[in-house]
């Protein structure tokens, strides 16, 4: 097996902090641009599309579960601290743009949501351990983006909103997809699986909201 990039180290959980950090500053920078536009590019972080991305990417650059979960986890809290960290500064220096606040608990409900994509990363972490749970794993990011390209898809043709999460979505969905299917051994499983878990996540989760006319 080839040496992955992130082990369980100082030296990788410090570039994952910094990644997160550099992140963190990026999306939140993203809310100078106009609101509710085509691309949405000041909604990148709003919607779960991202952070899946994010955490599989990391689950596959880690050496194993536990490092998986550490990483993410560092990842996304670096990420959420330095996005509400830099409101109250920016809200100084451009007031007609910013609050000078910080959101307390929006920084905490997001901190436990990086805890609990975490855990979930520690969970896909083991999909290299077998073919049946390997391909049940796989799935559920796949899944998962697939899920919101196919409801920003929907406010993309009837709304003309959130072309960057729909090409982000899908194109990390197949990207991811046409990885797996190259390693998975039960690939057959894997895209039912993967139907299966898209099919869940947006009668569950992107059905509900979804604009009606």
């Amino acid at each position: 097996m080839d040496k992955k990039l992130l082990q369980n180290s100082p030296r990788p959980y410090a570039l994952v902090l910094l990644c997160g950090l550099l992140a963190g500053a990026v999306t939140r920078l993203t809310d100078l641009l106009p609101a509710g536009g085509l691309w949405g590019f000041s909604s990148i972080a709003t919607l779960y599309g991202f952070w899946v991305l994010s955490v599989t990417v990391i689950v596959l650059l880690s050496s194993g579960p536990l490092c998986a979960g550490a990483c993410s986890f560092l990842y996304l809290f670096a990420m959420t601290l330095s996005f509400y960290g830099l409101q109250p500064l920016l809200g100084r220096l451009l007031p007609q743009w910013f609050q000078a606040e910080f959101k307390t608990s929006l920084f905490l409900l997001y901190t436990a949501l990086s805890a609990c994509a975490g855990v979930g990363a520690f969970v896909l972490g083991f999909w290299e351990r077998g073919p049946w749970l390997g391909a049940s794993l796989a799935a559920l990011p796949v899944g998962a983006l697939l899920a919101e390209a196919a409801g920003t898809g929907v406010y993309l043709f009837t709304r003309s909103m959130f072309l960057f999460q729909f090409l982000m979505d899908l194109a990390g969905a197949l990207a991811l997809g046409a990885w797996f299917l190259r390693r998975l051994e039960k690939k057959g499983a894997f895209c039912a699986f993967a139907a299966l878990a898209g099919a869940a996540a947006f009668l569950v989760v992107y059905l509900p909201s979804l604009p009606h006319q």
